[in-house]
């Protein structure tokens, strides 16, 4: 009944757009940063894209150059624009100086994740490539925020749990105790030297049915989010403009 019950609490958040969904148990917003020459214009395009924030040009002669080039080189993902930490239970468990220290592992594995994104879809629009040239778009991802995983938050969360509907009640009233991650990207085009894509999102730690081993791991709700942005990107990048790259679920049936 317990089983029945919750499914039926469920199926109206599947029935709704993730859009909507992400209102109640993941992020909505995200601000970038000055990495982006049109910021301040992205906007949401569910019909094409998963990310909360989209930026096409429409300027013929970049599109024109973009649509020969057939190889990509992703450049080292940074942190320079990193916001500072406001959960009060990661500014309990987390100093600075560990963040930071599980922050150079993180950049390192988000852009092993993109490259390899492309590499294992053998119909990838692009080839990777090891360095910047004239033939080769460029891409520079940067995460500007990050609240790693916590005991503490997972603590109130399972405590959450416990005296309301289990796996529902301690995701929606237990947001403030969720890992968090965002980030920003920029697809340029290189003779013009413009930016033919720019896109912004945001991910907080999904509802889970079980408990993950991540939840256990600083990093483990990150690199969920890093892993499902990479295939969102590549597929976003490979197929065409009428063709709508669909964002996860708001809940989360296989973990780590």
């Amino acid at each position: 009944m317990v089983t029945r019950f919750t499914l039926c609490l469920l199926l109206p958040w599947m029935m709704m757009s993730c859009r909507t969904a992400k209102s109640v148990v993941a992020a909505v917003d995200v601000k970038p940063t000055g990495l982006l020459p049109h910021g301040t214009e992205l906007k949401e395009n569910r019909k094409r894209s998963p990310f909360i924030g989209n930026w096409w040009t429409t300027d013929k002669k970049v599109l024109q150059a973009a649509e020969k080039v057939k190889s990509l080189y992703i450049a080292p993902v940074v942190s320079d624009e990193l916001r500072p930490m406001k959960q009060k239970f990661t500014l309990m468990e987390f100093s600075n100086k560990r963040r930071d220290a599980k922050m150079k592992g993180l950049l390192t594995y988000a852009h092993n994740k993109f490259e390899r994104a492309f590499k294992s879809d053998k119909k990838a629009r692009y080839t990777i490539v090891d360095a910047a040239s004239k033939d080769a778009m460029t891409l520079q991802l940067s995460i500007i925020e990050w609240e790693p995983n916590t005991y503490s938050g997972l603590v109130v969360r399972e405590a959450v749990d416990l005296v309301t509907l289990p796996m529902v009640g301690g995701s929606v009233l237990g947001k403030p105790s969720r890992g968090t991650i965002a980030i920003q990207g920029v697809l340029t085009e290189p003779k013009t030297g413009k930016s033919v894509f720019e896109f912004a999102d945001k991910e907080e730690a999904k509802t889970l049915f079980f408990f993950f081993p991540q939840e256990l791991f600083p990093t483990g709700q990150a690199k969920f989010a890093i892993r499902e942005w990479a295939q969102q990107f590549e597929k976003l990048m490979s197929t065409p403009s009428d063709h709508q790259v669909k964002d996860s679920l708001p809940f989360q049936v296989i973990g780590f």
